[in-house]
């Protein structure tokens, strides 16, 4: 029984008529419409993401270019041009596990913290065997799902699609926080704990599709969410869907951050 109570527990969160009951028992981020979920612009987020991923290139190229960026090195870029560092760290939450939290600097309000990683389910594609005591999957407004779990079936499959969608030398994906090495070290969105009456959020998600065209086939490496079907790949204007954690408010050092896990929309 237990086996099955803990089962339910972590399946419970992605149950639409339990979340809607469930409702007045959660801190909730409430916003009008679908076209006001945004907190920045979605060019300045993308801006900010290019930003980041082009010096994580350019810094690969300079130092050797057989090798990846190594964790601190990505994170040592990722100060120089945001400002600061976000990284995983056990959580100051109660039963809040492995939490996120900014371990250098101070994250302005409208910027970038992490962003979602895993791997992209249309609606109708089958998630329910990687979703099974899984927390770590997402449902965006749309009704898309990205599972962001880096273990079991849920890591098989993100690195298998990865692969599959490669062209030459391309890689059209981040498949190092699979392994925690974070060669973009933006990819630890999953790990940011829900948000209380007493700890409230200091993240809001954003969604953000990046149309694959606009950019360089040689920076999308760094991008760490792959479709799990092949048919978005010729499409014209293809895009991968990844969601961003964009600051509410200011960040402190030392802060953990925080998201709403349930937003309703009106």
């Amino acid at each position: 029984m237990k086996r099955w109570l803990d089962k339910w527990n972590s399946y419970k969160y992605r149950f639409v008529p339990w979340i809607t009951f469930n409702l007045k028992n959660r801190t909730v981020r409430e916003v009008p419409n679908a076209s006001e979920d945004n907190i920045i612009p979605e060019n300045t987020l993308q801006q900010l993401l290019l930003g980041v991923i082009t010096a994580l290139n350019e810094n690969e190229a300079k130092h050797d270019t057989n090798k990846h960026n190594t964790q601190d090195t990505a994170l040592e870029v990722m100060n120089k041009v945001l400002g600061y560092k976000t990284q995983r760290k056990p959580s100051l939450l109660s039963g809040g596990g492995e939490g996120l939290f900014v371990t250098q600097g101070v994250v302005p309000r409208g910027s970038l913290v992490a962003l979602y990683p895993g791997t992209v389910y249309w609606p109708y594609e089958p998630i329910f065997f990687q979703s099974i005591a899984n927390h770590f999957v997402f449902r965006c407004i749309d009704g898309l799902l990205i599972d962001g779990n880096d273990r079991g079936i849920s890591k098989s499959i993100f690195r298998s699609s990865g692969l599959r969608d490669q062209l030459g030398p391309y890689v059209p994906c981040d498949l190092s926080w699979l392994d925690g090495t974070f060669h973009n070290p933006l990819a630890v969105g999953q790990y940011a704990n829900n948000a209380s009456k007493r700890h409230p959020a200091n993240v809001a998600y954003q969604e953000l599709d990046i149309v694959i065209k606009t950019v360089p086939i040689n920076l999308l490496k760094y991008i760490p969410n792959v479709w799990y079907g092949a048919d978005n790949i010729g499409r014209d204007n293809a895009f991968i869907r990844t969601v961003a954690l964009v600051s509410t408010r200011e960040i402190n050092e030392g802060e953990e951050v925080l998201s709403s896990y349930f937003t309703v929309i009106h």
